[in-house]
């Protein structure tokens, strides 16, 4: 048996980190697409955002997800480029794979609070080469978040660390942002995605076909999950100053690594 949920969500696309109004940062979330399935009783997640990075592009990568307890495949991050041009994050996790995870509170690689996610328990998965993959799940809701590192953003968080650019994208029930983070040392810089997928995965149903260990954890974390949807913004000095800097490597036509 099959459960399948998906749907794509289209939203305005601008140039990468453009100029705007106030110290606001820009869109460049342009699409999301989510779907769930079952594979011999195990629940696997599939998400895949389109990031539009002006003339930047992302290196072509495949890195396996392991668990985190041991060297177990249970999924996959890409980055690449689709059709037309558009670059994107994608992800594949067995979701009942990470049913004996302990949850725990994170944040981005640089040490600044995940947007949407907060302070909430959640899953904190390492991929290698500083990425990570959050998650958070309950009966009532679902997000998942991505964090890259990239090399080319290191020059910038040298001078302007610690910043969080995330505007927060509503298009009808879904919630979600993409964005860049810095800090002062390599690795800290880079981009992340995340998104309330709670009106497109319905854990709740899906639960039945889950461990019985993996369903009693998320149940006695519901009450606990309240999601953030501000944006993270940043002062207009820092934005102007982080915009020349973005501006050249899109004349540059960077190809963007992860770290």
């Amino acid at each position: 048996m099959k459960n399948f949920f998906c749907r794509s969500l289209t939203l305005v696309m601008l140039s990468f980190f453009a100029l705007s109004c106030g110290n606001a940062p820009s869109n460049v979330l342009s699409g999301i697409k989510v779907e769930t399935r079952t594979e011999q009783s195990d629940i696997w997640l599939s998400f895949a955002a389109d990031i539009n990075l002006g003339s930047m592009s992302f290196a072509s990568i495949s890195v396996p997800v392991l668990h985190p307890r041991g060297q177990t495949p249970i999924g996959q991050l890409e980055l690449g480029s689709a059709l037309g041009g558009v670059n994107q994050i994608k992800i594949s996790l067995n979701v009942s794979e990470l049913s004996d995870v302990q949850t725990t509170t994170a944040t981005l690689p640089n040490g600044n609070m995940i947007p949407l996610l907060a302070s909430n328990e959640l899953i904190a998965v390492d991929i290698g080469k500083g990425a990570k993959i959050y998650l958070v799940l309950s009966e009532g809701v679902t997000a998942l978040g991505v964090a890259v590192p990239i090399s080319a953003f290191d020059n910038i968080g040298r001078s302007l660390p610690g910043l969080n650019l995330f505007p927060i994208v509503r298009v009808g029930d879904v919630i979600g942002t993409a964005g860049i983070f810095t800090g002062a040392s390599s690795g800290q810089n880079g981009i992340a995605v995340v998104a309330d997928l709670s009106s497109v995965v319905d854990f709740g149903k899906l639960l039945p076909q889950a461990p019985a260990m993996f369903a009693m954890d998320l149940k006695s974390h519901e009450e606990e999950v309240v999601l953030d949807y501000r944006s993270h913004t940043v002062s207009q000095n820092q934005k102007t100053s982080f915009d020349s800097m973005i501006s050249q490597l899109n004349q540059r036509r960077t190809i963007l690594r992860m770290k």
